[in-house]
C-alpha cells in the first residue's frame, strides 16, 4: 500500500476526519516494518556486481543492510559493517548498492589491518570500472593505505595511479609515496624503482629518493641521472628543487649525510720478521684506501686484528668477527689462513686477500688478488691461434691454479680446433724440468726431426718446420727456474715459440730473470699496472698524501686495491654478508694500482692483454 502523509495529514485541518488520519495512518504501519529508502544518488554512477534485473523488494532489502553497514563503519564498528556489506556482496550482487558495498568492504578491511583482502577487494572494485573512471585514484589510495608495514607493495598501488586522477588524488598520492620511499634504502629502493612504469604519474618521487640515496654514497654521476629523470618526469615543488641541488652535487637542505662502515683486516703483523714487514706494507693500502678511496661522505674504520701468521688464529679471529658489525675482512697472506678463515664462518663473511691463490677452496664469498686467471689462458689460445701454430704442447705446475689455466687453454683450444698434443706436469716447489721440457720438445717436433733427417743441434732447415708453441702457465716464482732451462734445452733452435700468462710479466721476473730467456715470450700482462696508468698514479698521490712521504715499495698497493674491491661494494652503505657479496661480484672494471679489476665467475681478475717481452720492456701485440 502506497501512503502519503503529507495528503493525510491534511485531512486534519477541519477536524471532521481525525479519524480517517489514524486509519491512514494504521494502513500504512500494516504494509510491514520500515525501510531505508534508496537515495536517488547511492547507486548513481557506481557500478553493479551482477548486471540483471532486481525486485523491488530485494532492491530495498539491500539499502536496508547497506545504510546499517555504512552506519556501523561510520560509528567504528568495523566487524558489523564487514558483515552487512559481505551479506549484500553474496545476496544481493544486483542491487544498485553492491559496488557500494565492495568499496565499503575494502575501507573496513583496510581499518581493520588485513591489508591483503582490503586490496582484493579494492582491486575488485577498480575491474567493475571504465578505464579513464576518474574514482580509480581513489581506490588505488585505498589500496595503498592498507599495505602500512609494506612499503613496497604500497609505492606498487601508488604508481599505478592514473595520470588523469584528480589533483586532490594526486597530492595524496605524493605524501604517501614519498613517505614509503623514505623507508626504503639503497637496493630494495632500485628494485622497486627498476619494476615501475616508465610513465606512472608519481615516479619521479623515486627518482629524487633515488638520488638522494646515491649522493649520499658518493655516486654523484648516478645522482645526476635520478634527479634529471625527476625533473624530466614532472618533479615539483620542494622536490623539484631538491633534485636541482642533486644536479649540483648538493644534498637536501645542503647536509652531508656521513655513513659509518667498519671494515677488518686479519695480518700476521706479529709473525715472522719477513712476513711482518710485508704485512706492515699492507695495511698501509688498507689504511689509504679507507682514508680515501669512497670520498669524505663515508667515516671508514678498519679493526685490526693480527692472526701472528698462524691459521688457528686466523679462523677464531674471523669467528668473532662475525658477531660485530663489520662488512668485510682484508688479509690473510696465506693459504692456509685464507681457507681456515673460509671454511669457519657461519653466516658467509665476505672475505679478501691479496696474494692468497686458493680462494676457490676457501669458501664462497672468498676472494683473492693472485690465483688462476682462465680468462687469461683463454686469451693465449686465441692468439695461438690467431699466429697459425698448427699444435701446442703444456708445461704446468701440479698447483691447482697452475692446473687450472692448463685446463682453460686446452678446453679453448680444443673448441678452435688446434691440437694439444700433450700436458707436461711438475711437482710444487720442483727446481729442475728436463724431463718436462724434452717430453713438450718431443712431442711438437719429433716427427718432423724425423722426416727431415734433422739431428739435435741442426737448424740449418728450421724455416721447414711447422709453427708449433709450448704454453706454460706456471707460478710467478717458478718462471726464474723454468725460463733459463728453456735456453737450455735449446727450445728456440727448433722455433718452438713460449708462450706464458702473467707471471712472465710481473715485475719482479722482468727484474731478476736474465733477458736471454724471457726476450721473445709472447705472455699476458695485467692492463693499467704499469707506472703512470691512471690507477696507479691515483694511489701513489693517495699515499704521498696521506702519509706525507714518498711511496718506496710497491707492496701497499696490493693491499690497496683488495681494500678497494670490498669499499666500492659498500657504495650503498651497510649490508647484509649476501648483500655485500652480490656486490662484489657485480664489480666490473675497477681501476686499481695493480690494473683494472673485476669479479667474474667469483674470482677476481685483471683486464690482460698479450704482449711480447723485449729485453724487459713489454710490446703489446695488436
Amino acid at each position: 500500500m502506497k501512503c502519503d502523509l503529507w495528503s493525510a495529514r491534511t485531512l486534519t485541518v477541519s477536524g471532521r476526519f481525525v479519524w480517517m488520519v489514524l486509519l491512514l495512518v494504521a494502513g500504512c504501519s500494516l504494509a510491514g516494518p520500515a525501510t531505508t529508502a534508496v537515495p536517488a544518488e547511492l547507486g548513481a554512477n557506481h557500478p553493479v556486481l551482477l548486471d540483471q534485473p532486481i525486485s523491488s523488494g530485494r532492491e530495498a532489502r539491500a539499502a536496508d543492510l547497506f545504510g546499517r553497514a555504512q552506519a556501523s563503519f561510520d560509528g567504528g564498528d568495523l566487524q558489523a559493517s564487514l558483515t552487512l556489506s559481505a551479506e549484500i556482496i553474496d545476496q544481493f550482487p544486483e542491487s544498485r548498492v553492491s559496488g557500494r558495498a565492495l568499496l565499503l568492504q575494502a575501507s573496513a578491511l583496510r581499518d581493520s589491518g588485513d591489508a591483503q583482502a582490503a586490496d582484493r577487494a579494492a582491486q575488485r572494485y577498480i575491474e567493475l570500472l571504465d578505464a579513464g573512471d576518474d574514482r580509480i585514484g581513489s581506490v588505488r589510495l585505498l589500496q595503498a593505505e592498507a599495505f602500512v608495514a609494506d612499503g613496497a607493495s604500497r609505492i606498487d598501488r601508488l604508481l599505478r595511479i592514473p595520470e588523469t586522477s584528480p589533483r586532490s588524488d594526486l597530492l595524496r598520492g605524493e605524501r604517501l609515496i614519498r613517505e614509503a620511499a623514505a623507508g626504503l634504502e639503497g637496493a630494495a629502493l632500485i628494485s622497486v624503482l627498476a619494476e615501475a612504469p616508465a610513465n606512472a604519474p608519481l615516479r619521479w618521487v623515486l627518482e629524487v629518493r633515488a638520488g638522494v640515496l646515491a649522493l649520499e654514497a658518493g655516486d654523484e654521476e648516478a645522482a645526476t641521472r635520478f634527479a634529471e629523470r625527476a625533473l624530466a618526469l614532472g618533479a615539483t615543488g620542494p622536490d623539484s628543487a631538491v633534485a636541482e641541488g642533486l644536479r649540483r652535487g648538493q644534498l637536501p637542505g645542503g647536509q652531508r649525510r656521513i655513513t659509518n662502515l667498519n671494515i677488518a683486516t686479519v695480518l700476521p703483523t706479529g709473525g715472522s720478521p719477513a712476513l711482518s714487514d710485508f704485512a706492515a706494507f699492507v695495511a698501509e693500502g688498507v689504511e689509504v684506501a679507507a682514508a680515501t678511496a669512497l670520498g669524505d661522505r663515508f667515516r671508514v674504520t678498519v679493526l685490526e686484528r693480527d692472526d701472528e701468521g698462524t691459521a688457528d688464529l686466523a679462523a677464531s679471529i674471523v669467528s668473532n668477527l662475525e658477531s660485530q658489525s663489520v662488512s668485510g675482512v682484508i688479509g690473510f697472506l696465506e693459504d692456509d689462513a685464507l681457507q681456515a678463515a673460509g671454511r669457519v664462518r657461519r653466516g658467509g663473511l665476505p672475505l679478501i686477500s691479496p696474494t692468497a691463490r686458493s680462494a676457490s677452496r676457501a669458501g664462497d664469498g672468498v676472494y683473492s688478488l693472485e690465483g688462476p686467471d682462465p680468462l687469461a689462458a683463454a686469451s693465449m689460445a686465441r692468439y695461438a691461434t690467431d699466429r697459425g701454430y698448427l699444435r701446442v704442447a703444456i708445461i704446468h705446475s701440479e698447483a691447482p691454479e697452475s692446473a687450472e689455466e692448463a685446463d682453460a687453454f686446452a678446453t679453448a683450444m680444443d673448441a678452435l680446433g688446434v691440437p694439444v698434443v700433450g700436458r707436461f706436469s711438475y711437482p710444487e716447489g720442483a727446481t729442475f724440468f728436463e724431463d718436462q721440457i724434452i717430453g713438450a720438445r718431443d712431442a711438437l717436433r719429433r716427427a718432423e726431426i724425423a722426416s727431415l733427417l734433422l739431428g739435435e743441434d741442426d737448424t740449418l732447415h728450421v724455416e721447414l718446420l711447422e709453427p708449433v708453441a709450448v704454453f706454460l702457465p706456471i707460478p710467478r716464482e717458478d718462471v726464474e727456474y723454468v725460463a733459463p732451462q728453456l735456453t737450455h734445452f735449446a727450445l728456440d733452435t727448433l722455433a718452438i715459440a713460449v708462450l706464458g700468462t702473467s707471471a712472465w710479466t710481473d715485475p719482479q721476473v722482468l727484474r731478476t730473470v736474465d733477458t736471454r730467456h724471457t726476450t721473445g715470450v709472447v705472455a699476458t700482462a695485467p692492463v693499467g699496472r704499469e707506472t703512470g696508468s691512471p690507477g696507479e698514479v691515483r694511489f701513489r698521490q693517495a699515499y704521498e698524501r696521506y702519509f706525507q712521504r714518498s711511496l718506496v715499495s710497491r707492496v701497499p698497493a696490493v693491499g690497496y686495491d683488495a681494500a678497494v674491491l670490498l669499499l666500492e661494494a659498500l657504495r650503498s652503505g651497510p649490508s647484509s654478508p649476501n648483500a655485500v657479496r652480490s656486490s662484489i661480484e657485480r664489480l666490473r672494471d675497477i681501476e686499481g694500482a695493480t690494473g683494472v679489476l673485476s669479479v667474474i665467475g667469483g674470482r677476481v681478475v685483471r683486464r690482460t692483454e698479450v704482449v711480447y717481452i723485449d729485453n724487459r720492456n713489454l710490446v703489446p701485440i695488436g
